[in-house]
């Protein structure tokens, strides 16, 4: 892979031209490349074998082809280009992440559809990403749509990167909020937080063993890491939870309802869940409004 702090590929990401943007464009290239990944099943099979070896997560072929399917039926698309307005995608997006590959096939759709260039920076299952973004890139090629939209980088150091973000027009950072603090640091370019992946969990006895086991069962086949709060004490959970604002998720496991009450209260979370599972239906998402921008235009000519 290629130094971040040469950026020789960053100029080989070409983009969409606004006046090919459409929402039949962008259909037209989904259906291409859900083809591309069933005319290559068998090279996306042996990615996922020797990456699976290295990560211990199966990816699932299946699955990666149902995301795409289930976005070619989502029409509704944000960029716009008329004469009094614009909305239109950021440019070039650069995603820190764990390298899960289905988020990696959800923001190669997403950087599609909101008309963005995005660069992957993850060390992790290489194989399968790198076949992800060969496979759009070949797909717009051959479509004329663009040279290539997506890249992958696995060679990358905060110092890399505070160099190199004069190639970025975003930074999207998905997994530990801690860790997204330390990194926001080094930019200077707009940054965006998500915070999947990264679950807190509150155990405040031991009666909940089978739920617990299903959720470890479930981080480990998916590439989540999760914080737990055993035998720590209340304020010492909320404290830590809440030095950095407003969390995702928070999970609560306790037969104690004065203890359910008081995190309840305290902890700041927009999901907080008691004594249940929190990957029931768990899926990437960020929404789309946070990747464009809106420009007016108005005109006495």
């Amino acid at each position: 892979m290629n130094n971040l702090d040469n950026f020789d590929d960053i100029n080989t990401l070409s983009g969409i031209d606004s006046y090919k943007f459409s929402s039949d464009m962008v259909n037209k290239v989904l259906k291409a490349y859900s083809k591309f990944i069933s005319d290559n099943r068998n090279n996306f099979e042996k990615c996922i074998e020797i990456d699976n070896e290295k990560n211990n997560v199966k990816t699932e072929l299946d699955k990666l082809k149902s995301i795409i399917e289930d976005n070619e039926r989502n029409t509704d698309f944000l960029p716009k280009f008329t004469a009094k307005k614009i909305v239109d995608g950021y440019g070039n997006i650069c995603v820190l992440y764990s390298g899960n590959p289905y988020v990696t096939l959800k923001l190669i759709i997403i950087a599609l559809r909101t008309h963005n260039n995005i660069i992957f920076c993850t060390d992790s299952f290489l194989h399968i990403n790198g076949l992800l973004i060969e496979g759009i890139n070949i797909v717009v090629k051959e479509l004329k749509y663009a040279e290539k939209i997506a890249l992958l980088e696995s060679n990358f150091s905060e110092a890399s990167l505070s160099v190199g973000q004069k190639y970025f027009n975003l930074v999207l950072y998905i997994g530990n909020k801690n860790s997204f603090k330390n990194v926001q640091k080094i930019f200077n370019v707009p940054t965006i937080y998500n915070e999947y992946g990264y679950m807190n969990i509150f155990i405040g006895d031991n009666s909940f063993k089978d739920i617990l086991l299903d959720i470890d069962k479930y981080a480990y086949k998916n590439s989540i890491s999760i914080n737990y709060f055993d035998n720590t004490d209340i304020e010492t959970t909320i404290k830590h939870v809440n030095q950095y604002n407003l969390n995702d998720y928070f999970v609560i496991f306790t037969k104690n309802s004065e203890v359910a009450y008081k995190l309840v209260s305290s902890i700041k979370a927009k999901n907080i869940l008691i004594n249940a599972n929190p990957f029931e239906n768990y899926e990437f998402y960020i929404n789309e409004d946070k990747l464009v921008y809106t420009k007016n235009i108005k005109s006495n000519v």
